[in-house]
């Protein structure tokens, strides 16, 4: 398995409070990935209308979430349409580019893999002796597309604190930056590790490009702690 360590430090006195940050991308790629059988997507042929763009998909009558637009291959009249051109996905959904006429043929298959490919990204604050500041404190710029799965923070020591994740595309960066973490902050809560694989609330999808800022809305009791966000492709 390899490892990808991207880090950034500022190493500052932190006796004044001056704080020491590092950023991490930790990439952890199968050695191998085996494919077996794919999905057959039931047909939204029946749909078409020449005007509608956004289908449910659905397999064997039962929701079908891909990971990515890239995770599908999709023909329209026997032509196989580009992922990201033709049309993207959005949580079930399949939206075209163009609409598709009636009379349409449709074929689509989801393509599965034995091993996910995932990712995880490494967030370290470090204020030496002193409880750690509110405020932004780093961004980190990504280069792959996927979705987070769940978060895990950890201290060495008992105390609270709340993180802020925002999420901007590098053209509009950071004037349009919005919360990705709905209600569920990475937070501790006196407590030295707490973690959340649901983020009901979480806008989770995540586009090569994006850019990622932390920040602390609240610290009593922390000097030091970890964020780890795990992201499936």
């Amino acid at each position: 398995m390899a490892d990808y360590i991207i880090t950034l430090d500022d190493d500052q006195d932190v006796s004044i409070g001056t704080p020491d940050y590092n950023i991490g991308v930790n990439y952890e790629i199968p050695s191998k990935s085996v494919q077996y059988q794919n999905l057959i997507l039931d047909s939204i042929a029946s749909q078409f209308d020449g005007t509608k763009t956004t289908f449910e998909l659905t397999v064997d009558g039962d929701p079908y979430t891909p990971v990515n637009a890239q995770g599908l291959i999709i023909s329209i009249n026997d032509v196989v349409l580009s992922p990201g051109v033709d049309y993207n996905v959005s949580g079930s959904q399949i939206i075209f580019t163009t609409p598709p006429a009636a009379g349409s043929e449709f074929f689509g298959v989801a393509l599965r893999t034995v091993a996910d490919l995932t990712r995880t990204i490494n967030f370290v604050l470090d204020n030496g002796s002193n409880d750690i500041t509110t405020g932004v404190k780093g961004s980190l710029g990504l280069d792959v597309s996927g979705r987070i799965e769940s978060w895990t923070l950890v201290s060495e020591y008992e105390g609270s604190i709340v993180i802020d994740i925002k999420k901007d595309k590098y053209d509009t960066y950071p004037d349009s930056l919005t919360s990705i973490v709905g209600s569920e902050y990475p937070k501790l809560s006196t407590q030295k590790k707490n973690r959340d694989e649901s983020l009901s609330t979480w806008t989770t999808d995540i586009v090569a490009g994006d850019i990622l800022d932390f920040s602390v809305v609240s610290c009593t009791g922390i000097q030091k702690c970890s964020l780890f966000l795990r992201l499936i492709l």
